[in-house]
């Protein structure tokens, strides 16, 4: 990646500590703490107008977040606090009747299996995926829905074993039996291509703290149209598509296909000032070169990892990985604490793996000390 050494200084972590939880946080990025340097500013100087500002700033949030996701509409994108919130404004938002079911699978994160589950009390069923290898094709997926299959939800990365799902190909399938297609983008929003245009996607839901390289309690949801004008808003507030007539109290205007109708009057400002100045970025380096420079690093990790001998549950094929590759050992929380001790920062995931998670900031140096320290514990501990 071109000035890859100015990138990675706008990570203190990096200076820090060799970081592999980009699956996680990342880790702390100046340009975001530069925007919310210029949201104090404006505020306690006295520059600020009104919320015009605020406003400004969120609008373009919108509009770059519209490119990154391949050219949707700005007013399909709602600003959230997180992923989870995302999902379960579109859970709890749908109009599900007794009898309709919910197709999710074994490897999820448990954040896109909480909203789902609480369908159960409206009659709707669940229905659980089991992976195959730790693989969850669209083919797969495929034999669990059927007529009565009102959403599928997936991570287009699932964070315990990186595996990339083809969404395309699992939009298609969705689609022709009448479903809808949910996806968690947390684990690949900024670090790989979220076409939702183009893919055929129905929502994406994504926090703001791991690849879009801003902050906690700041997140993005993206409504196609055809799902947007189905769900209604279960919590009412004074956003910008919604006003009432104070004579008679009632609604006067209400725009249902606008995502807006999620937000509850002032949102966090803050992380959208940071969030603007990260997305700016990503889009400038160019989210293909970004792709090219994570799937480098994550191939020579996997293929550093398995000629080790470890159990690399992340498949090999570019296709079906991101940044995250992902081994099985026998005891997690020894191996990241070992770890830890050298100063190498790694995940425990709760579904039986230890995590390496590269991300925008990552280099082949950081990869070179990372297998040497897992080979020392693979001939140690796991042998």
């Amino acid at each position: 990646m071109k000035n890859h050494d100015k990138i990675r200084a706008l990570f203190p972590v990096c200076s820090v500590k060799t970081y592999f939880e980009a699956g996680l946080s990342n880790g702390g990025c100046t340009l975001a703490k530069d925007a919310i340097d210029l949201y104090f500013e404006e505020n306690f100087t006295g520059v600020l107008d009104g919320k015009k500002q605020w406003n400004e700033a969120t609008d373009e949030v919108r509009n770059l977040a519209s490119q990154l996701l391949g050219g949707v509409n700005a007013d399909n994108i709602a600003i959230t606090k997180n992923t989870v919130e995302g999902l379960n404004i579109i859970a709890q938002g749908f109009p599900f009747e007794a009898g309709d079911n919910v197709v999710i699978n074994s490897d999820e994160h448990i954040s896109n299996v909480m909203p789902w589950l609480a369908l159960k009390d409206k009659g709707v069923e669940i229905r659980i995926v089991p992976s195959e290898n730790h693989r969850l094709s669209p083919d797969i997926i495929g034999k669990y829905i059927d007529n009565k299959t009102k959403i599928v939800a997936i991570s287009h990365v699932q964070a315990p074993t990186g595996y990339t799902c083809d969404i395309k190909a699992l939009a298609e399938i969705c689609h022709k039996n009448g479903a809808f297609l949910v996806v968690d983008a947390i684990q690949s929003l900024g670090l790989i291509e979220v076409n939702a245009k183009e893919w055929g996607i129905d929502a994406v839901s994504a926090g703001a703290h791991k690849n879009l390289l801003g902050l906690t309690g700041t997140g993005l949801l993206y409504i196609a149209p055809q799902l947007l004008s189905k769900l209604t808003p279960h919590y009412a507030g004074s956003s910008a598509v919604r006003s009432f007539d104070r004579n008679t109290w009632e609604n006067t205007l209400k725009d249902e296909n606008n995502a807006r109708k999620f937000e509850l009057s002032n949102l966090n400002y803050p992380g959208i000032y940071a969030l603007r100045a990260t997305l700016k970025f990503i889009l400038e380096i160019g989210i293909d070169e970004v792709s090219a420079h994570v799937k480098a690093l994550s191939k020579r990790m996997n293929e550093g990892l398995r000629e080790i001998g470890y159990d690399v549950a992340t498949p090999l094929n570019e296709s079906e990985r991101a940044g995250i590759t992902s081994v099985v050992v026998p005891d997690l929380a020894h191996m990241k604490a070992w770890f830890g001790e050298r100063n190498i920062a790694i995940s425990k995931m709760d579904l039986g793996f230890i995590r390496f998670a590269v991300g925008i900031f990552s280099n082949d140096e950081d990869v070179d000390i990372a297998l040497e320290y897992a080979r020392q514990y693979y001939m140690e501990f796991v042998k």
